[in-house]
């Protein structure tokens, strides 16, 4: 490593940056780390395997928390435990956070958009000669002055949107909604090192997020059943390829689930959603952890067995090499999809529909919840089937039926035949296929 030149990355003795030749070319194509071995009383280095910056971090990080020497919560003089707050840098307690919990999660994107956000306002605290820099401590972290600067500063900064060169192409005003979910991470941040085991800061933050109902906008905009009809008459129109956008529509209707959560629907047994002839489906698949946004188990609508039936037979008409990755209800082609953005884009535009934040997927969920409302079905019924309440220690064993939901819905669906024969079927004949006989689902205990 050139002794004039900045690292790329520094944490502790491990430095990481490219290894270069006397003659400045490059030895190894690969980011590799560094450090001084007091004991050869010379450097030594260990290549990262990769060019990219992101992953060369995360596997010094890696490494650094192995060296009971050197990380955080070790003392460097007798390699006791320590947990002192003020030794422990936050964008050190961020990267182990990521490394530990963070990047393993399902939402990895979004804990590290919320997190970059939060480093983002340490590099202009750094440039301006702030409070607050990359020399930050959990300590400081920790107290009011920092999440009121971070405040501040964060309404101030556009949320930005950039291409593939780097350039911007949307910018607006950002909401205190998103500075308030970067705010709740980064307390996730902070109580992660106080957590850990042994404690890497002695300190909690002595801050939380303001409530929703101080931050959130109302969301005013719903759809009625004709424009889901409208929908549904354009998601199924005959030789075009918006299978996937038809499956996210009518699964929707028949579940007000999430968008995550109907993009998420598998057949597939490992999964353990839903079975060939069973009345439920659990929208949390096997081995998801529930979290805040909780997903229900659901009653089956016939309109949804119809096309859970379909989907199950096409995954065991598949050689069994072949079902690995298969069986997803809103798929392209046989394969997953995260989301239905793009589609959904392209037919608000064909329909001449408004494309306004407040009409994105979850558009659907929303107006659905209404209309079901408006039609009748009691509140406890529809808290427990959009997941907007806890299940009980009852409904572990007897679970919701959801009367009043099911009836509004049935209705809403019958409706949509009328103004969109055929729309809700996997083909435009407007004729349903047999539905299969619904057995009675037997529960343990």
């Amino acid at each position: 490593m050139s002794g004039h030149a900045a690292p790329v990355y520094r944490r502790g003795k491990y430095w990481l940056d490219w290894d270069r030749k006397r003659d400045g070319t490059l030895r190894s194509p690969y980011l590799t780390i560094f450090w001084y071995d007091t004991t050869t009383r010379r450097v030594r280095s260990a290549s990262t395997g990769t060019a990219a910056e992101d992953e060369a971090i995360l596997s010094l990080d890696r490494r650094y928390l192995s060296d009971s020497t050197e990380a955080a919560a070790f003392c460097h003089a007798c390699g006791q435990p320590i947990a002192q707050a003020t030794a422990y840098l936050l964008t050190d307690a961020i990267g182990d956070y990521r490394l530990e919990w963070g990047n393993q999660r399902a939402s990895a994107d979004t804990i590290e958009t919320r997190l970059n956000h939060v480093i983002d306002f340490l590099d202009a605290q750094e440039a301006a000669g702030g409070m607050f820099g990359l020399t930050t401590s959990c300590a400081a972290a920790c107290s009011s002055s920092f999440v009121n600067a971070f405040r501040a500063w964060s309404h101030r900064e556009p949320v930005r949107w950039k291409n593939k060169a780097g350039e911007v192409t949307v910018e607006r005003k950002r909401s205190p909604a998103s500075t308030e979910a970067s705010v709740a991470q980064l307390i996730a941040v902070l109580n992660h090192a106080a957590n850990a085991d042994p404690a890497r800061s002695d300190k909690r933050p002595i801050y939380r997020p303001l409530p929703p109902s101080q931050v959130q906008r109302t969301r005013r905009t719903r759809v009625g059943v004709e424009e889901l009809a409208r929908m549904l008459g354009y998601a199924a129109e005959p030789a075009r390829r918006r299978g996937s956008l038809q499956r996210f529509l009518v699964a929707s209707i028949c579940t007000i689930a999430r968008p995550g959560a109907v993009c998420d629907i598998s057949v597939a047994p490992e999964r353990q959603q839903w079975s060939p002839g069973s009345d439920t489906i659990d929208l949390n698949p096997h081995g998801r952890a529930q979290n805040k946004k909780r997903r229900p188990v659901l009653p089956v609508l016939p309109l949804l067995a119809e096309w859970l039936q379909a989907e199950w037979d096409e995954y065991q008409a598949l050689p069994e090499k072949e079902r690995v990755g298969r069986g997803w209800l809103v798929n392209y082609y046989g394969r997953p999809v995260q989301d239905v953005d793009s589609a959904w884009d392209t037919m608000l535009t064909e329909l001449k529909m408004p494309t306004g934040r407040e009409w994105r997927p979850y558009l659907l969920r929303h107006s659905l919840a209404t209309l079901v409302r408006n039609r009748g079905a009691a509140r406890w019924d529809l808290e427990g089937f959009m997941g907007h309440r806890a299940a009980s220690q009852t409904e572990t064993y007897a679970i919701g039926e959801f009367p009043t939901v099911v009836t509004a819905l049935n209705g809403i669906i019958a409706e949509l035949h009328r103004l969109a024969p055929g729309s809700l079927h996997r083909n435009d004949t407007g004729a349903s296929r047999s539905l299969p006989q619904l057995r009675e689902i037997k529960m343990p205990g």
